[in-house]
């Protein structure tokens, strides 16, 4: 009887290990099989989609029917897209050990396929579909623009056309943040967080940052060391991070704080800082030679400089230059007789997230103690300012 217990116990070790085995969780393959209609002695392409780039992985070729096998190592789920030809491909979400069935038509493999065997390219495949029709609304709504262009009344179908193409718009992002709401924990996800309808992201940090810390999260708990989340994560936290250094660089900039000091080098090369010039009203204005409406307001500048210099009134130009030479020819072409300084670092001068500069032009106004009047480019406004401050 012990016997006989124990080689129970020993058989059912066995078949546990055996199951164990067989999980496709811990697989490090992926199958793909498939049936197209007008692919007879295809070749088909595999590439590897990326947060940045497509990544040529392998290719296959179809038999006389249009059908296919193929099996490759994987190591963590990703993104393969299948690519018949140039406009005809699908995207899907592989996971080790899925043995993926797909069916459709080569020649639109994005209009005309079914897929089997992998929950994320299947939910996917679901986006895609409404994706495709909101395309094909929107395709018609340009026919008819086009069609309409030398009618009477063109520019009132224009209107209407507009505001129906924002309403499909306004359709698809409501589609995408239904999708990220009800799938958190799936990969396919993050196909749709980072979606284009034409030229237009469906989700945007700034407005629906929400999602992606919601993805993060989520992702981060059920693939907790997959490239594809990790990236994710990472531009999440890099997004709060510069979010606290922007709402940071506001708060300086509110109105009656102290502006941030500033020493940059003058084209001399001397350190030239914005508190030296305490006790007189001051305009920082931040522009580049390379900024079009920045070498406009130039003009505007030097009459503002030359109306109000003798009665305690600077401009301490930053610029965003990247070279010398750069600088110093639009100073002489634009007859800058103010302060300059500059560290030729671009976009990436510290002073750009210090005073929160998105756009350039960008000025702020201090007075005589350093304390913020005004910012923006609105040169009326600080013109106005001055002359309240000057009685001129």
């Amino acid at each position: 009887m012990r016997s006989t217990v124990l080689t129970i116990l020993l058989f059912s070790l066995v078949l546990c290990a055996c199951e164990v085995n067989d999980d496709s969780s811990g697989a490090d393959y992926f199958i793909l099989r498939g049936q197209l209609d007008n692919a007879a002695n295809k070749q088909l392409y595999l590439q590897e989609l990326t947060t940045t780039d497509l990544i040529p992985l392998d290719s296959l070729s179809t038999n006389a029917s249009g059908s296919f096998s193929y099996r490759a190592s994987l190591d963590e789920a990703t993104y393969i897209i299948l690519r018949a030809d140039h406009d005809s491909y699908l995207t899907l979400v592989v996971e080790p050990g899925e043995e993926i069935m797909i069916r459709g038509d080569a020649q639109d493999l994005q209009g005309n396929h079914q897929i089997n065997g992998s929950e994320g390219s299947e939910l996917l495949s679901g986006f895609n579909s409404i994706l495709a029709r909101n395309h094909q609304r929107v395709d018609s709504l340009a026919r008819i623009l086009r069609g309409s262009k030398y009618q009477d009344n063109f520019m009132t179908l224009r209107l209407g056309i507009e505001s129906a193409y924002r309403d499909i718009l306004d359709e698809q992002r409501n589609e995408a943040r239904k999708f990220i709401r009800e799938n958190p924990r799936s990969l396919a996800s993050i196909i749709v967080l980072y979606q284009f309808f034409g030229n237009q992201l469906l989700l945007s940090e700034e407005e629906h940052f929400d999602y992606f810390e919601l993805l993060g999260q989520s992702l981060a708990e059920a693939y907790p060391t997959n490239r594809h989340v990790l990236d994710l994560n990472r531009r999440v936290n890099r997004y709060k991070r510069d979010e606290a250094q922007r709402r940071l660089a506001r708060e300086n900039l509110s109105t009656g704080s102290v502006a941030p000091e500033i020493v940059l080098p003058c084209p001399e090369g001397e350190m030239h800082s914005l508190s030296s010039l305490r006790g007189s009203y001051v305009l920082i204005d931040f522009w580049a030679t390379w900024c079009t409406p920045c070498r406009e307001a130039n003009k505007h500048l030097r009459d503002l400089y030359d109306t109000y210099k003798d009665q305690g009134f600077e401009i301490y130009g930053v610029s965003l230059d990247r070279t010398r030479d750069q600088w110093l020819r639009g100073i002489e072409e634009d007859h800058i007789t103010w302060i300059q300084v500059s560290d030729l670092r671009f976009w990436s001068s510290p002073v750009v997230s210090l005073y929160n500069v998105e756009r350039i032009p960008f000025s702020v106004l201090v007075d005589p103690e350093g304390k913020v009047l005004y910012k923006g480019k609105d040169l009326e406004r600080i013109r106005q300012i001055l002359s309240s401050a000057f009685g001129a």
